[in-house]
C-alpha cells in the first residue's frame, strides 16, 4: 500500500484555504477514512492537521468539521480582540522598556485560542486514532528559541521508532496536547511564546529550513502540500517605484519568508533529488539510500493579501489603527491576511481553496492512483 502524508502549511488566517481544499478532496475521492498514512502541520497547518487527525477514522466528517470552524471564524476566538486588551497590550509591551514583566514581547493575547484548542480538538481521539492504524503518523513543527533548533513533535504507532537528530531540526516523541499546537502557532511577535518542559518554543517555521523532512523519513512515498500562498510572479513594480515603503509592508515580507520560501526550496530540492534517482543505474538504485518521492503542491490561484485588503473594514477596530499606522491598508494585505481571522475573509478563501482544487481533480486523482 503507498503511503501518502499530508503537509498543512502555515500562514494564519490563510489556513482557511487547506479547509476549501481538502472539502475538494473528499468530494474527488469518495473515500470514509483518511486517505493519508501521515499528517503533518506547522504554525496554523498544526491545528487543521490536528482536527484532521482526530476524525481519521472520518474523513468527510473531519473535513465538514474544519470547514465549519472556519465559516464561523472570528478573531476573539483566536486574541483577546477588545480594545480594552489591546490598550492593555500597548501598555504593557511600551512599560517593559522600563519595568522588566514576566509576559511581554507579544501585540496580543491568546487565551481564547487556548479554549479554542480545548473545545475543538480531542487529543484522545487522535491518540486512539493512531493506536487503531486509521493514521500512522501525526507530526507538529515547532521552533525552540533556547536551542535555536526546529523541534518535529510527533506521535506514532510504531513504539521502536527512532527519532532522528540533525544540528538545526531534531524530533521528539510526544503524547500530542494542547501546548504542542499552542507552540507551533505562536507567531513571532503577536503571539506569546509557549513553555514546554522549561524552554520556550514559537512558530514552527521560524529556521524551518526543510519543512518536508518528517515526512522523508517517515518513509512515505507521496506527499501532498497544501500551501496559502499563490505561485510568486515576479515583475517590475513600476508602480512602486520611489515611493515609500511602510512598517507593514517590510513585516509582510518577513512573514511570508517564515511561512512559504522554505516550503518552496524544499520542494525544489526533493525533486532535484527525485531527477537524480531516475538517472542511477538498476544496480545503484539497489543499493542507494534515496527513493523517489512524489509531491503534489497545491496552492491559491488569486493572491490572498489582496482578498485581505478588501476585508480590512472586518479587523477589530484598535488592532485595525494600529495597523493602519504600520501602514497595512495602504501596502501590506500580507500583514493583514495573517491575522484576518474573520469569517468575511476565511469564507471566501474556503470557497477558493474548494474551486482551485476541484478544477485540480485530474491531477489529485492521478495523486491517489
Amino acid at each position: 500500500m503507498v503511503k501518502r502524508a499530508l503537509y498543512l502549511a502555515g500562514g494564519g488566517a490563510r489556513g482557511a484555504y487547506q479547509a476549501g481544499a481538502l472539502k475538494a478532496i473528499a468530494q474527488i475521492l469518495q473515500v470514509k477514512t483518511l486517505p493519508f498514512s501521515m499528517v503533518s502541520g506547522v504554525s496554523i497547518g498544526s491545528i487543521n492537521a490536528a482536527i484532521i487527525a482526530q476524525h481519521a477514522d472520518d474523513f468527510p466528517l473531519g473535513v465538514e468539521r474544519l470547514e465549519t470552524l472556519w465559516r464561523e471564524i472570528r478573531c476573539q476566538q483566536i486574541f483577546n480582540s477588545s480594545n480594552y486588551e489591546l490598550s492593555k497590550s500597548v501598555v504593557r509591551n511600551l512599560s517593559n522598556l522600563f519595568i522588566k514583566q514576566r509576559q511581554s514581547g507579544h501585540l496580543l493575547d491568546t487565551t481564547p485560542l487556548h479554549q479554542f484548542i480545548n473545545d475543538n480538538i480531542n487529543f484522545e481521539h487522535i491518540k486512539e486514532n493512531i493506536a487503531s492504524n486509521h493514521l500512522e503518523t501525526m507530526e507538529v513543527i515547532s521552533n525552540c528559541y533556547e536551542t535555536q533548533q526546529t523541534i518535529s513533535f510527533y506521535q506514532h504507532h510504531q513504539p521502536e521508532f527512532e527519532n532522528w537528530n540533525y544540528p538545526r531540526h531534531v524530533s521528539q516523541r510526544v503524547d500530542m496536547d494542547m501546548a504542542h499546537i499552542l507552540a507551533s502557532s505562536a507567531l513571532p511577535l503577536f503571539f506569546p511564546t509557549v513553555k514546554i518542559d522549561g524552554l520556550h518554543y514559537g512558530d514552527g517555521s521560524m529556521g524551518l529550513v526543510s519543512p518536508l523532512r518528517g515526512a522523508v523519513r517517515f518513509n512515505v512515498e507521496k506527499i501532498m502540500i497544501l500551501g496559502t500562498r499563490q505561485l510568486p510572479v515576479f515583475s517590475d513594480p513600476e508602480a512602486l517605484r520611489n515611493g515609500d515603503i511602510a512598517f507593514a509592508h517590510i513585516l509582510g515580507n518577513m512573514l511570508n519568508g517564515l511561512f512559504l520560501d522554505n516550503l518552496d526550496r524544499d520542494i525544489e530540492m526533493v525533486n532535484r533529488m527525485n531527477d537524480i534517482a531516475r538517472l542511477l543505474s538498476l544496480w545503484k538504485k539497489r543499493h542507494s539510500p534515496w527513493r523517489p518521492i512524489e509531491t503534489l503542491h497545491l496552492r491559491p490561484s488569486t493572491d490572498l493579501a489582496s482578498i485581505a485588503q478588501e476585508k480590512y473594514h472586518t479587523m477589530p477596530a484598535l488592532l485595525r489603527l494600529l495597523l493602519n499606522i504600520l501602514g497595512a491598508k495602504r501596502q501590506s494585505g500580507d500583514l493583514l491576511s495573517f491575522l484576518l481571522f474573520e469569517k468575511e475573509f476565511t469564507c471566501e478563501l474556503i470557497d477558493l481553496g474548494y474551486n482551485d482544487t476541484l478544477a485540480s481533480a485530474a491531477t489529485v486523482n492521478a495523486f491517489f492512483a
